[in-house]
């Protein structure tokens, strides 16, 4: 199962979201907007017993923020699932493995006053 959000930036919202993504419900969690601290990471401390955190592939390599993160439980193997080459901030892909097949996750932030990140 899939949690998607928008939090607009605000550590409120990324409060309550660390509150209420159960490990036990949700297997990744796609973010547009994340909350990242003044050293451009997420303030995650608590989430690294059941998440890997997953920048897009160059985070903190260009003056642009990332507008986007995921969040993979650690319930699915490493070797399950790989980063798909992307070089957007507002664009990640993941690619995970399983029984029933590949399937390719994108997570995708298009900001409301254009649509560069489509071209």
């Amino acid at each position: 199962k899939i949690w998607q959000q928008n939090l607009h930036k605000s550590p409120n919202a990324w409060e309550h979201f660390l509150k209420n993504l159960n490990p036990e419900k949700y297997d990744l969690a796609c973010i547009q907007e994340p909350f990242l601290n003044p050293v451009n990471l997420t303030n995650a401390s608590n989430l690294r017993k059941h998440w890997d955190i997953i920048y897009p592939m160059n985070h903190n390599k260009n003056q642009d923020r990332s507008q986007v993160i995921m969040l993979m439980n650690k319930k699915i193997s490493k070797n399950k699932w790989q980063e798909i080459p992307v070089q957007s901030p507002n664009v990640m892909a993941i690619e995970i493995l399983g029984d029933f097949g590949k399937v390719c996750i994108y997570n995708i932030y298009n900001p409301c006053d254009h649509d560069n990140t489509l071209h």
